[in-house]
């Protein structure tokens, strides 16, 4: 399998702080793109991930640079391996909440530094989906956009439609951290189209409006502009990766 990828974090318009990361294998971005094409070891490893620092906590910047570089260190040193992988990804985002949640309290931290972290991994002739939080992996295919990952998320208590979100599930931030692991053996085919995102994305552009986009061809960059002009109220990463 080949992956013809397009990368971008940025600021957007109204941080001050661009809190968000990604990684493409080991290639951490923050405020920078990248596009490339790979191909995917059969032999071995490839992801493409997406951690949102959380806005208003503590540090979320170092919680969401943590987070994809000790992902990396678990990969690269083979400590999730291909017969126990599952169990294997989920204790590596366990820890990861641990060291968060440990550094959080050792510096006194009134809001806990934490992460979200969603994306697709290749390991070993096996294709998986992660997800922990509220950044998004969808899959393009024929037109059709489809939400892969669920946001674990609910709105206030008051009912209001337009009332903040309340994020249920992170890395870090105090919470247990539950890390989602799903097979995706058989649901990517040649052309198929990966969007990864955190919700600087998604909260400023509907899921329509993505659809629309990249059925006329849109870049990861378009979609970033599409936020912007959408108000670009918070920090936006976007990782589109086609099956060729």
């Amino acid at each position: 399998m080949r992956l013809a990828i397009q990368a971008i974090c940025d600021r957007g318009l109204l941080r001050d702080r661009n809190e968000d990361a990604l990684s493409v294998n080991g290639l951490f971005l923050r405020d920078d793109a990248v596009e490339l094409t790979v191909e995917i070891p059969e032999e071995g490893f490839f992801y493409l991930l997406v951690s949102d620092g959380m806005g208003g906590h503590e540090k979320g910047e170092e919680a969401s640079r943590f987070a994809l570089e000790e992902m990396e260190e678990q990969f690269s040193f083979h400590h999730i391996r291909p017969e126990s992988f599952e169990d294997d990804v989920r204790e590596a985002a366990r820890y990861i909440n641990f060291k968060l949640n440990r550094a959080a309290a050792e510096d006194g931290q009134q809001r806990p530094m934490g992460c979200t972290l969603t994306g697709v991994i290749w390991h070993y002739g096996r294709t998986w989906l992660v997800n922990a939080g509220d950044s998004r992996t969808y899959r393009f295919r024929d037109g059709l956009l489809r939400q892969l990952t669920t946001d674990e998320t609910e709105r206030g208590i008051t009912g209001d439609p337009d009332a903040s979100k309340l994020l249920l599930n992170c890395l870090g931030g105090g919470a247990e951290g539950r890390l989602a692991v799903d097979d995706l053996e058989g649901k990517l085919l040649e052309g198929d189209l990966l969007l990864v995102c955190s919700d600087g994305l998604c909260d400023m552009v509907s899921d329509e409006e993505i659809e629309a986009a990249l059925a006329d061809g849109a870049t990861a960059s378009d979609l970033l502009r599409l936020a912007c002009e959408a108000g670009g109220t918070d920090n936006v990463s976007i990782i589109l990766a086609r099956v060729i």
